[in-house]
C-alpha cells in the first residue's frame, strides 16, 4: 500500500518537466516513497519506465534507482522486464545495482535502418547539435569521429529524423520562462532534448553493432546520458541563510558589503571550523549581485598583489559517476609561494543532467594540496570530505529563488558555503611556510527596465578577516 496512484502519477508526470530543479525533486520525492516502503511508488515507476518507447526517458526513471541506491527494493526480472528501449546506459544502470544482471542481450539495442527518414525540409534543417542539447554530446561524438574517422555526427543525426519521423517533437520555446528578455538565461530540458539524447544512444548501438566500437567504450560514452549522480541527488539545499538577503548593491561600495557577508557567514561556522569558500546571489526586479569567496594560501610577499589569485586545480572523484569515495591520484601541485585558492571543484568524469547547475560549484579543498587520500561522504545536508576517517571540511548549498532562469551575469541562483577543520589549514600553512587570505569578486548588474540591457561590473579585491 501507500500514496494513492494519481498523486504518485503526479511526481512521475513532473520527471519530465523542462526545469532540471523540479526533475531532481521529483525524483527525490519518489525515492523517499519507496525507501519509506510505500510499493505503489515502485510499481508505478516500473509501469511509467515500461510506457517510455525513447532510451533517454527510460533512464530518467532507471536512473531513480541507481541515484538513491534503490536496488534492494526491486527484484531484477521485473526491473528488466519493464525496460522496453534498451541502451548501454539501461544495461550499465542496471549492472551497477542488481548482481544477476550480467547477462542482458545487446540485441536488444534499437538504432535506425540506412535510408534516411522521410521528413518534411523544415524539420530535417532543424537538427542542431549545439541548442537541442549540452554540448558534451557533441564533443563526445566528435571525438569517436577523430579517434575512428567514422561518420558519429551524421549518423547521430540519422537517428535523430528516424525518432522525429516516428513521433515529431517541436524544438521547445523558452519564451514562457525567458520572457523576450534575451538578457535572462538558464538550463531547460524541453521535449524534443529527449529525441536527441535517445538518438545519441541509438548511435552508439549502431557504433558498436556495425563499426565494432568496443561495448566497453560505447558503454563509457553512453554515460553522458546519466541524468543524476549517486551521492549528490540525495544532498538538498539547506534554508537560504538570512545574511545572504539584501545584497544588491545599490549605491553601496562592494568592499563593505563583501566584508558584512563573510563576518556574518563566518559568525555561523561551528567551532573548530573557519569559512573557506562563499558564493552568495541575489537576483532583484532590475538588477543582481554575485559575490564569490575564497580563502587563499601565498607567501606574505605574493598576498600583498592585487592581482587574482590562481584557481585550484579540479579534483575528480575516482568514481566515474557516483560522488562517493576517494579522488584520481594526482602529483604535488606545488602550493608555494604563488596565491592559490585553498579550495576547487570537485567533480565526476559523468555528471547528471539534471545536476549541471549545481556541480561547478561543489567546492571542496584540493586533495592534491595536503590530503591525498582524502574522501568524501554526501548526505542529506551537505557532503563532507574526510582523511584518515575524520571529518575536515563540509560543502552545502541552497537556492536563492526557485526561479529556473536568471541574468546572465548571475550564471546561476545557487549559493554555498564550504567550511574546514581550522587546525588542518594552520598546520598545512605552518609546514609550507604560507599565509591565508580571503579574496573576493564580485558580478553585478543593473538594468532600467526589465526588457533592457544590463549595466554590469565586475571586480575582486582581498578582504579583512
Amino acid at each position: 500500500m501507500g500514496l494513492a496512484v494519481h498523486t504518485i502519477d503526479i511526481l512521475l508526470t513532473r520527471l519530465l518537466w523542462p526545469v532540471p530543479r523540479v526533475r531532481l525533486e521529483a525524483a527525490r520525492a519518489l525515492a523517499e516513497l519507496i525507501k519509506g516502503g510505500d510499493r505503489n511508488a515502485a510499481e508505478r515507476l516500473l509501469v511509467w519506465i515500461c510506457q517510455k518507447k525513447l532510451e533517454s526517458e527510460v533512464i530518467l526513471g532507471l536512473n531513480i534507482i541507481e541515484a538513491f541506491n534503490l536496488g534492494a527494493y526491486f527484484a531484477f526480472n521485473e526491473v528488466r522486464n519493464s525496460v522496453n528501449a534498451a541502451s548501454h546506459l539501461s544495461d550499465w544502470l542496471m549492472k551497477a545495482n542488481f548482481a544477476e544482471a550480467d547477462r542482458l542481450f545487446r540485441f536488444r539495442y534499437a538504432y535506425a535502418p540506412p535510408k534516411r527518414a522521410e521528413l518534411p525540409e523544415a524539420v530535417r534543417r532543424s537538427f542542431s547539435a549545439f541548442n537541442g542539447v549540452p554540448q558534451m554530446f557533441h564533443s563526445h561524438l566528435s571525438h569517436l569521429e577523430e579517434q575512428s574517422g567514422l561518420p558519429f555526427c551524421k549518423r547521430w543525426q540519422h537517428e535523430w529524423e528516424w525518432l522525429q519521423a516516428g513521433e515529431f517533437r517541436s524544438q521547445g520555446n523558452p519564451s514562457y520562462f525567458f520572457q523576450g528578455n534575451p538578457e535572462i538565461t538558464g538550463q531547460l530540458d524541453f521535449a524534443d532534448r529527449e529525441t536527441y539524447v535517445s538518438a545519441y544512444l541509438r548511435t552508439l548501438s549502431f557504433a558498436a553493432s556495425e563499426w565494432g566500437l568496443p561495448h566497453s567504450i560505447a558503454e563509457q560514452h553512453s554515460r553522458a546520458a546519466l541524468t543524476l549522480n549517486r551521492g549528490l541527488a540525495e544532498v538538498a539545499p539547506v534554508d537560504r541563510p538570512g545574511w545572504s538577503d539584501g545584497i544588491l548593491l545599490g549605491e553601496r561600495d562592494p568592499k563593505s558589503v563583501a566584508s558584512a557577508i563573510w563576518a556574518a557567514a563566518s559568525s555561523s561556522a561551528a567551532p573548530g571550523q573557519m569559512l573557506a569558500a562563499l558564493r552568495a546571489v541575489e537576483v532583484g526586479e532590475t538588477g543582481y549581485a554575485v559575490f564569490e569567496f575564497d580563502v587563499v594560501t601565498g607567501s606574505a610577499a605574493a598576498l600583498a598583489s592585487p592581482d587574482e589569485p590562481d584557481d585550484c586545480r579540479w579534483s575528480y572523484l575516482a568514481n566515474p559517476a557516483r560522488y562517493e569515495g576517494g579522488f584520481y591520484s594526482s602529483p604535488d601541485i606545488g602550493f608555494k609561494p604563488k596565491p592559490r585558492r585553498l579550495c576547487g571543484k570537485a567533480i565526476t568524469l559523468d555528471v547528471g543532467r539534471a545536476l549541471v547547475d549545481l556541480v561547478p560549484h561543489v567546492h571542496l579543498p584540493s586533495p592534491h594540496a595536503d590530503q591525498p587520500r582524502s574522501e568524501i561522504a554526501c548526505l542529506e545536508s551537505g557532503i563532507e570530505m574526510q582523511a584518515g576517517g575524520s571529518p575536515i571540511a563540509f560543502w552545502e548549498h541552497w537556492y536563492s529563488d526557485w526561479e529556473p532562469a536568471c541574468p546572465r551575469g548571475a550564471h546561476n541562483l545557487v549559493g554555498y558555503r564550504t567550511t574546514v577543520k581550522r587546525d588542518c589549514v594552520e598546520a598545512f600553512c605552518e609546514r609550507n611556510s604560507l599565509k591565508t587570505a580571503v579574496w573576493c569578486s564580485v558580478k553585478s548588474g543593473t538594468q532600467q527596465y526589465r526588457y533592457t540591457e544590463f549595466r554590469d561590473r565586475q571586480e575582486g579585491f582581498w578582504i579583512e578577516i
